[in-house]
């Protein structure tokens, strides 16, 4: 497991890809590596700002670093990254965390679960595991409220259509208007697809609302808990209301 690296980076390019998710990307100092595994995330510190964690977008050994971050409020980090981070600013990164990293040696088929900026790490470990050559399905469900929350949607088409094995199935929960798009909640469309998990892993992030009924829904279906990898993210409000630090 890459040990934990204490970083200050630049900030070479800031863009919008939804109403409300910006994509991030993090140049290394000169000479400056950082380790980690399809998946997991580390903790940017944006001026004085206390330090946030965000999920690594970008696969292992790939340059600039890639993050997605989602405006939560006015005033936090998200906040920030909003409406004042500019380029060429220094942004601390320390890292890496967490245990939802790509199981390389895992041959059987893989189910990839994202909702809103939770597409960071699964993006990682889907782009990862394709670059690795793994020729089994993976099944890439992405869910939304509205189209516009489908961000790099056209990307994972033209993944899917460039490898045969994986499979994108977008997911709107509340669509404005006629759609082409799945409608219904995204555990809903998983059920719907997979009466039988055996042999799967699945890869989960999203919002905890989201996370917790695919895992239960993961349960339901009796999918051993080492399958089964999600490292769970809190909003500030719901660390509050969880008495979490």
């Amino acid at each position: 497991m890459p040990g934990v690296q204490r970083l200050t980076c630049r900030v070479v390019a800031l863009e919008p890809a939804s109403r409300d998710i910006r994509i991030l990307r993090l140049a290394l100092p000169k000479g400056a590596r950082f380790d980690f595994r399809a998946g997991q995330y580390a903790a940017l510190g944006f001026g004085e700002l206390p330090a946030r964690d965000f999920s690594m977008a970008s696969r292992p050994g790939e340059a600039p670093l890639e993050f997605h971050v989602q405006q939560m409020n006015q005033e936090g980090a998200s906040g920030y990254v909003a409406s004042r981070l500019a380029p060429g600013e220094a942004v601390s990164l320390e890292g890496p965390y967490g245990e939802a990293w790509l199981r390389s040696e895992h041959e059987g088929p893989i189910l990839a679960v994202a909702g809103g900026s939770g597409l960071a790490p699964i993006k990682s470990i889907i782009e990862t595991a394709l670059a690795l050559g793994v020729g089994q399905p993976i099944h890439l469900y992405f869910g939304a409220a509205e189209e516009d929350g489908l961000y790099l949607a056209a990307h994972f088409e033209a993944l899917a259509r460039r490898h045969p094995n994986l499979r994108f199935v977008p997911v709107l929960s509340a669509p404005q208007g006629d759609t082409r798009r799945r409608r219904g909640l995204v555990t809903e469309a998983i059920a719907e697809d997979f009466p039988d998990l055996t042999g799967f892993k699945v890869y989960l992030a999203g919002p905890t609302a989201m996370a917790e009924a695919a895992l239960a829904l993961l349960r339901e279906r009796a999918l051993p808990e080492a399958d089964i990898h999600a490292d769970p993210f809190y909003t500030v409000a719901e660390k509050a209301e969880r008495g979490l630090d």
